[in-house]
């Protein structure tokens, strides 16, 4: 295999040609007890549940195999510890910050993610929400029960609060759920609905979607597992 070469074609810089604004990178967090309907640890919260062994494993290959000479402006989180840990070897690598966002948290969660106590023992590079809202303007708290427009809404804010902030080719890592995904995903391709566009993203998986100056976003790549056939 030639990962430098994977690399360059999926995660290019900016050129005239595309015009891109950003580059998204979204990550689906790694295997979780939750996903395997095991018992959540001793320690977690019934929503806040942890990677696996095998997640954690995951995790490490993500950041083995991707990033390898591309520059990474930021890295966004929703702040639960499985998507949490699931880019935090990432964040070791690059020597950066994870800033967590609660407009990332899964479809329908009850919490605001783990508590501010764990994070800032577990997880040291990551940025604790401050306040009741998070910085693209959603509260910290989502509506029970979630609707569809309101995911889709949170989802389309977090965009555009990317899109204001990086507007000269940066690339930018998201570290979601499985069910947001497709919501974040929707919204970064100007999709209007379910029937539009939907995915199947698996533990770990990637999917990187460049914006562009014209509007008309690039999916460069989707559910890429690429990193996990290494092991």
């Amino acid at each position: 295999r030639n990962k430098s070469l994977l690399l360059r074609i999926i995660m290019n810089k900016l050129t005239a040609r595309d015009a891109i604004t950003t580059q998204l990178v979204f990550v689906r967090h790694g295997e979780s007890y939750g996903n395997l309907g095991l018992p959540t640890p001793d320690g977690y919260s019934e929503e806040d549940t942890p990677l696996t062994e095998y997640g954690m494993s995951q995790a490490q290959a993500l950041a083995d195999y991707w990033f390898d000479g591309v520059e990474i402006a930021h890295i966004y989180a929703s702040p639960f510890s499985r998507t949490i840990q699931t880019i935090y070897p990432t964040a070791q690598k690059l020597g950066k910050k994870i800033e967590l966002m609660p407009d990332l948290l899964e479809y329908g969660s009850t919490t605001a993610g783990c508590e501010t106590e764990r994070i800032e023992k577990d997880f040291p590079l990551a940025i604790p929400c401050k306040g009741d809202t998070s910085p693209a303007g959603g509260t910290m708290l989502l509506p029970v029960p979630e609707s569809y427009e309101q995911a889709q809404a949170r989802a389309g804010r977090f965009i555009e609060y990317v899109r204001s902030i990086y507007q000269s080719g940066e690339t930018v890592i998201v570290s979601t759920h499985g069910t947001f995904f497709s919501y974040l995903v929707r919204a970064a391709l100007n999709a209007d609905g379910k029937e539009t566009f939907n995915s199947q993203i698996d533990n770990s998986a990637i999917t990187v979607v460049a914006l562009r100056k014209d509007n008309a976003p690039l999916l460069r790549t989707a559910n890429n597992t690429s990193h996990l056939r290494t092991k």
